[in-house]
């Protein structure tokens, strides 16, 4: 009977001490724990702290110039630009009578597949390496579209150029730099963005389809195909690919 006793002694003992050792770990785990959500918390805190400060730095910026400007407004040194004046050419009011029996014959023999030649063209496109680039260019010349650009053509090139370099992004600055490289110097932000938009212009991998017909559509062939309808074209299509014309048309102007 004792030993019983002492077996179940032991057991309510062993017990015990495993209780006390799963207790001691549990408050250790819970201190560790409590540890690395405070260490993360406090990462966070530092990064929201970090976006802030360069948040509060680009609206600073913004803030000092929109001063400026108004300074400017208030002694009238704004510069002025002059207006843009609109050119027409001549068209002639000759038509031949043999247009419509020409343009008859035309329509006869002027057939062929417009989507065969699509795809036989992107098969043989090279389409350039250039979308990360294009994109960014597309973000950099939307944000400095509109009212910000003409606000910052107010100051100096020397305060243009120091606004820009503060709040572009690290591609956003290596533009910027190529830009001086390229000019000498950084003149206007105007001329900048018609140096970026030159420039993504040359980079678009978008293949444009001019079309005749109002019903075609050769998006399906490729995501990179943009199908646009021309009413100037009287027959056939024009493919616009890297900044170069693939005429397989017929223009209005080409018929007299």
């Amino acid at each position: 009977m004792s030993e019983i006793v002492l077996v179940i002694a032991l057991l309510v003992i062993a017990i015990a001490v495993v209780f006390m050792i799963m207790s001691m770990y549990s408050r250790e785990a819970e201190k560790n724990l409590k540890s690395n959500v405070s260490d993360r918390i406090m990462i966070y805190d530092d990064l929201i702290e970090e976006k802030q400060a360069r948040l509060e730095a680009v609206q600073n910026r913004v803030d000092t110039l929109e001063k400026r400007l108004r300074e400017l407004e208030e002694s009238e040194e704004l510069r002025t630009v002059p207006t843009g004046q609109m050119f027409f050419t001549r068209t002639t009011g000759y038509c031949s009578p043999d247009l419509k029996r020409d343009y008859r014959d035309m329509r006869e023999h002027f057939s062929f597949d417009r989507r065969g030649l699509v795809k036989d063209f992107l098969a043989s496109y090279k389409v350039p390496d250039t979308k990360h680039e294009y994109e960014v260019i597309d973000d950099l010349c939307n944000t400095l579209s509109g009212d910000l650009c003409y606000r910052l053509l107010a100051f100096e090139s020397a305060e243009q150029y120091e606004a820009l370099n503060d709040s572009l992004d690290e591609d956003g600055k290596k533009l910027l730099e190529a830009y001086v490289q390229e000019k000498g110097e950084f003149d206007t932000t105007d001329r900048f963005v018609y140096w970026l938009a030159c420039r993504k212009d040359r980079l678009d991998p978008t293949v444009v389809v001019r079309t005749a017909e109002k019903d075609d559509d050769f998006s399906d062939i490729s995501p990179l195909v943009k199908t646009v309808y021309d009413q100037g074209l009287c027959e056939g299509i024009q493919i616009i690919a890297g900044r170069q014309l693939y005429d397989f048309g017929i223009h209005r102007s080409e018929l007299g």
